[in-house]
Order: structure tokens, then C-alpha cells, then sequence
């Protein structure tokens, strides 16, 4: 079983992006989902964690700021899907203002799968927002990282660098193909349920299916 904390960053021009602490209650391992700034308010919640992962959506910089301050302070290794790899240390691509470099330790693809404690997460590709944008998936617990991918009655934007609109439906109609429902956790704004974006959500609605 995990617990998960929603830290919610907000920076000055009151950009809010949700970053997710989850935590494997049985061993206490943790993973940062998406840290969005570097914090120190966020570092003080980790302390005293076994933080084992940085489980990155998408390469946008509302959703890396935070990385290599997480990884100095508690040695986590950073997991993007290799598609969005480039869009870690290139501002014109994650639309920045910082060019630090940031490095990844774990390049994942569709399927990939990764032990947090006794935990299973499952990499689902979900290619739109981003060309290497990701859900992650914990099965046992029927809960969903979705980054920019899937919100609460609406989808990410497909106008940016990688973004392509039809892909974005094809990675939707993906995730509503999933078998049961999941508790959603999207990178913006509040969380919601798997059947409630089946029946609700216009872009999950769409005819577009896989082929």
C-alpha cells in the first residue's frame, strides 16, 4: 500500500503544479512525482525519508524545477521516459528561464516497471502533451500520476514543443482502456477518478481509439 502527499508549488506568477510524495508504507520508500521548484519547504517534508526515486511526466519546466535540488539533498535517481530525456537540459524545448543542466539515471518506455519498496510501478506512455510524457501507474492501489496528460474534465495542451493533438487522443482513449478505475492524480489542479473522466470528460469521450 502507498500513502501520498500532495505538496503544492506555487511560484511568482502563481503557477500552481501538484508534486506528489508517495511513500510504500511496508518498507518506507519513497518517490517525488514531478517536483516543480526547488523548495526548501518541499525538502523539509522529505526529511527523513528514504527518497529512492524522482518519477518525472514530462519534461516541462513546471515539472523539473525541483530536480536537482531533490537528488543533492537526498540522492534519488531521476526517471524520465528517454523520449523527453532531451528536454532536461535545453530551455527552449521546456520553455525555462534556468539552463542547469538536469541528468537522468533511469530512461523508461511503455511497460517499464520499477519496484518502490513492495510496490509496483507500471510506465504507461501517454505521448501528446509531450513526446515522452508518461503516466505512472500503481496497480495494487489503483492510483494514476498523470502529469499534464489527463485533468479533471480536460487534457493537456498539444501547442508546445512535442505536442501533437491526435496523439493526445490516442493516449487518452489509452488510459480509458485500462481495465477498472483508478484514483487520479494530475499535475494541475485537484484529483479525480478514472469512470468519472470516462463519462465526463469530452477528450475521453472521443471516438479516436489505438490502432
Amino acid at each position: 500500500m502507498i500513502t501520498v502527499k500532495i505538496h503544492l508549488a506555487i511560484d511568482e506568477d502563481d503557477f500552481a503544479t501538484n508534486t506528489y510524495i508517495v511513500t510504500d508504507e511496508e518498507t518506507g520508500e519513497t518517490a517525488v512525482v514531478d517536483p516543480s521548484l526547488p523548495e526548501e519547504k518541499l525538502i523539509k517534508k522529505l526529511e527523513g525519508r528514504n527518497v529512492k526515486y524522482i518519477l518525472i511526466t514530462h519534461g516541462h519546466f513546471d515539472h523539473i524545477g525541483g530536480v536537482n535540488l531533490v537528488k543533492e539533498k537526498t540522492g534519488a535517481k531521476v526517471v524520465i521516459h528517454k523520449e523527453d530525456e532531451e528536454m532536461l537540459c535545453d530551455k527552449n524545448k521546456n520553455y525555462g528561464t534556468d539552463n542547469t543542466p538536469i541528468y537522468a539515471d533511469i530512461l523508461v518506455e511503455d511497460g517499464t516497471e520499477l519496484m518502490l519498496g513492495n510496490s509496483k510501478v507500471t510506465v504507461l506512455h501517454t505521448p501528446g502533451h509531450t513526446k515522452g510524457g508518461v503516466c505512472y501507474i500503481f496497480n495494487n492501489d489503483r492510483v494514476m500520476f498523470s502529469g499534464d496528460t489527463l485533468f479533471r474534465l480536460t487534457a493537456g495542451r498539444t501547442d508546445l514543443y512535442g505536442g501533437d493533438a491526435r496523439t493526445e487522443l490516442m493516449s487518452l482513449a489509452k488510459i480509458a482502456e485500462l481495465d477498472g478505475d483508478y484514483k487520479v492524480y494530475p499535475g494541475h489542479d485537484r484529483e479525480t477518478t478514472l469512470d468519472f473522466e470516462r463519462q465526463y470528460n469530452r477528450y475521453m469521450r472521443t471516438r479516436f481509439r489505438r490502432k
